[in-house]
């Protein structure tokens, strides 16, 4: 890992296809908003505190800076779009349309496309895919126009669902609720053995459990989320480095340098250069 994984990645769109099941391990999180379109198959995406499942016609939104990992769950043909664009080029959006669609638009969560319109939405993405992948005059503008294209259609479908948690899988809640207390208490310095007691379950049960939902152990959850606190702090304030580790959770600044790095690939003092 290098400087490379950091560059600003201003607009760009991928399919992304595979055979059966997987787990991807890429980057937990990074600058830059993510929408997950599925065409083909099912999967399971962990954003922030939740998991989502999802099928054909189905979209992820994931923000900037927000923790996730995807589990594919189709033993069949898997073909997933992922859009990724900056923050700057939200606020050129918004900007263009004289209106605040990204700010509504950009928030965590699942949307499903209406069954009717999934066909015009898979000619819209296969539009911005060869737009950007052949490059002709003008694509860059045609790619920004057709993703707030895409923007304006998911704020109305956003808009027209009800979130409908009474449906929500027990296992699923319950993991949300862990996130959620580890993410409180982050700056303590919480055991696997004291959130276990606080959930009244064992130290193995809820490991594996966690696990299962998120894709990430209690302890790989519980860092990442430091990491990415730290993140802000780093580009955000006037903090020393000790101080940050301090803050956010960790006791020895070293393993927080360690962690940091092995996280983002670059080292506290280098990451904050980027601002």
């Amino acid at each position: 890992m290098d400087r490379k994984r950091h560059q600003t990645v201003e607009f760009k769109i991928l399919k992304e296809s595979r055979m059966g099941q997987a787990r991807e391990d890429s980057e937990r999180f990074h600058r830059y908003h993510e929408i997950y379109y599925i065409a083909e198959g099912k999967c399971s995406v962990f954003i922030g505190q939740r998991t989502y499942r999802l099928q054909t016609g189905d979209f992820a939104l994931i923000p900037a800076g927000t923790l996730h990992k995807t589990d594919f769950t189709s033993h069949g043909q898997n073909t997933k779009y992922v859009i990724s664009f900056s923050v700057n080029t939200a606020k050129q959006i918004d900007t263009f349309l004289e209106a605040e669609i990204t700010g509504a638009g950009i928030r965590a969560g699942k949307i499903k496309a209406p069954v009717q319109r999934q066909e015009a939405i898979l000619l819209l993405v296969n539009r911005m895919l060869y737009e950007f992948e052949n490059q002709p005059p003008l694509g860059k503008s045609l790619c920004l126009t057709l993703l707030a294209e895409l923007l304006i259609s998911l704020q109305r479908y956003r808009a027209g669902e009800e979130e409908n948690d009474g449906n929500e899988d027990p296992a699923h809640g319950r993991m949300r609720e862990v996130a959620s207390y580890l993410c409180e208490h982050a700056r303590e310095q919480i055991t696997l053995p004291e959130v276990a007691a606080h959930f009244a379950v064992s130290p193995s049960y809820l490991s594996r459990i966690f696990h299962q939902e998120t894709g990430f152990g209690v302890r790989e959850y519980l860092v990442h989320y430091r990491i990415r606190q730290a993140c802000d702090l780093l580009l955000n304030s006037d903090l020393s480095v000790t101080q940050i580790a301090d803050q956010c959770g960790f006791s020895d600044s070293n393993y927080f340098g360690d962690a940091f790095k092995k996280a983002t690939g670059l080292s506290p003092r280098d990451y904050r250069k980027l601002s």
